[in-house]
């Protein structure tokens, strides 16, 4: 008696199987990668958290004045390290220049370690503290108070730099190209691309939170890196999108 010949699959089902499972990868693996930016942004920003608590940890030590801009030696990383234990926080995961290497230690230099964040400079606060006269080369800035900061939930104490910057501080001019080309926009959402004009970057606020804010609205109307309001306005920039 003859075996029943199990029914296999004809080319015309095996084709249909594989253009179904070709439209659901077409339609699951961009949303999928959607979800792993916005997990590598909410490390972002809860980095950046860590890192304005270590700042408010530094000033209540410090009679509440913030630590003071230092461009030589001791920069902020260095100043806030009592406040933050791993070095990684001062990475964003979306940084593709600032990956956690397998040496960054605890015994790292801060100031060496891999960065993704600018402190503000406070330059109109300082220019206003100085009478308007930047100190000699090699002589510290004073250091301000916290209480300086007169719009401090629309005022940023850091925010996400350029991959390709090396500044530690937004240092504030009449010449906005001296200091743009510092700054991350659009690192998170929108279109990707070199300028991510529909992108947004993260910010940490002098009054403790972490907002996101889009390309272009951190400097217009007002210039959020500005402290004075002289500051606000004169240094605001606005870019087409």
């Amino acid at each position: 008696m003859e075996r029943m010949k199990k029914p296999a699959f004809t080319l015309i089902e095996l084709l249909v199987v594989i253009g179904i499972i070709a439209v659901l990868a077409a339609i699951l693996l961009p949303a999928l990668g959607r979800a792993k930016a916005k997990a590598r942004q909410v490390a972002c920003v809860n980095n950046l958290r860590e890192v304005r608590l270590a700042l408010q940890i530094y000033a209540t030590e410090h009679d509440g004045r913030m630590p003071p801009r230092e461009t030589f030696l001791n920069r902020w990383p260095t100043q806030l390290r009592p406040g933050f234990q791993a070095l990684k926080l001062l990475s964003c995961p979306n940084d593709p220049q600032a990956k956690d290497p397998a040496d960054a230690s605890t015994n790292m230099m801060p100031d060496l370690a891999p960065r993704s964040y600018l402190m503000n400079g406070c330059q109109d606060a300082l220019l206003d503290a100085l009478g308007g006269v930047v100190p000699p080369k090699m002589v510290e800035f004073p250091a301000l108070r916290e209480s300086v900061i007169i719009y401090p939930s629309e005022t940023f104490l850091f925010g996400e730099k350029a991959s390709t910057s090396s500044q530690f501080y937004l240092i504030l001019d009449s010449d906005a190209n001296r200091y743009l080309s510092d700054l991350e926009e659009g690192r998170h959402g929108g279109s990707g691309g070199s300028e991510n004009k529909s992108g947004n970057s993260n910010y940490a606020f002098a009054d403790g939170s972490v907002r996101a804010i889009h390309w272009g609205e951190a400097t217009c109307p007002a210039n959020l890196w500005a402290i004075t309001d002289e500051g606000r306005t004169r240094y605001a920039i606005c870019r087409p999108h």
